[in-house]
């Protein structure tokens, strides 16, 4: 990406979100990300990533280069596709018009959240530990499998992909992933809690562990997009809005 989009304020945030995302994917399920014109294009064909296989986003603010482009790119017949779209207000009738118009269906909006880190750590948590081998991935997977949830090991090896689990009783009942590819700024990648074990500040001990982490690294802001039940967590953090993405997909595409 050459140019920012003057439109939105924090478009490094994006850049950010896009680079470490698809660090990850590459890492663990060897996917692929390339920019195409006014969009990047993230391939994930069989990859356990998403309900879909493409996902195209809107490194232009112009809808309409933006659509050009995605229908003129090859996908499969039996392929889906999802369109993010970046904008700085929550709501944005005039965008989702343009989408619409196009034979795309709004699917739902969801927020950037950012966060400035302190210039030293203030809270590290001693029930949080980094996995670093192979044996403390599994261990910590022996319970977080149970509800889907996997420390991959091919990212133990990865200098931008740290990950850490916190324990219970001995057991891991939580992880989160912090990856550092952009320049000094942080991704929370995943962060998840045992349905058992949450609402007992361990998604929090989680979150200031890579806190800490990431200002071990220099880093000097942190990414999030926070799942609908992490929002309260993040924002009592002092994480905020920062930007907003909307997703659109064609009229009878994919279903979630």
């Amino acid at each position: 990406m050459k140019k920012p989009r003057p439109d939105i304020e924090h478009w490094w945030a994006v850049e950010a979100m896009i680079a470490s995302y698809n660090h990850v994917y590459q890492v663990t399920h060897k996917t692929k990300y390339k920019v195409h014109g006014p969009i990047g294009i993230s391939i994930y064909d069989g990859a356990p990533v998403a309900s879909f296989q493409y996902e195209f986003l809107a490194l232009s603010a112009d809808a309409q280069s933006v659509m050009d482009a995605v229908l003129a790119y090859p996908i499969p017949d039996d392929k889906q596709y999802i369109i993010d779209v970046f904008h700085p207000s929550p709501s944005d009738h005039a965008l989702k018009e343009q989408y619409t118009k196009f034979a795309h269906e709004f699917v739902r909006t969801g927020p950037i959240l950012g966060f400035d880190l302190p210039a030293k750590a203030t809270t590290i948590p001693s029930n949080v530990y980094k996995a670093s081998t192979i044996q403390q991935a599994e261990t910590a997977n022996h319970t977080l499998t149970t509800e889907g949830e996997r420390i991959y090991v091919q990212t133990l090896r990865d200098r931008h992909i740290h990950s850490f689990y916190v324990e219970h009783e001995g057991e891991a009942v939580g992880w989160i992933q912090l990856v550092s590819v952009y320049d000094r700024v942080g991704y929370i990648h995943q962060l998840y809690v045992l349905k058992n074990y949450r609402k007992r500040k361990y998604g929090t001990a989680l979150v200031q562990r890579a806190h800490a982490h990431a200002v071990e690294l220099g880093l000097k802001r942190m990414v999030a997009i926070p799942s609908d039940q992490a929002m309260r967590l993040y924002r009592r953090l002092g994480y905020r809005p920062l930007l907003y993405f909307s997703a659109f997909r064609p009229n009878g595409g994919y279903h979630e």
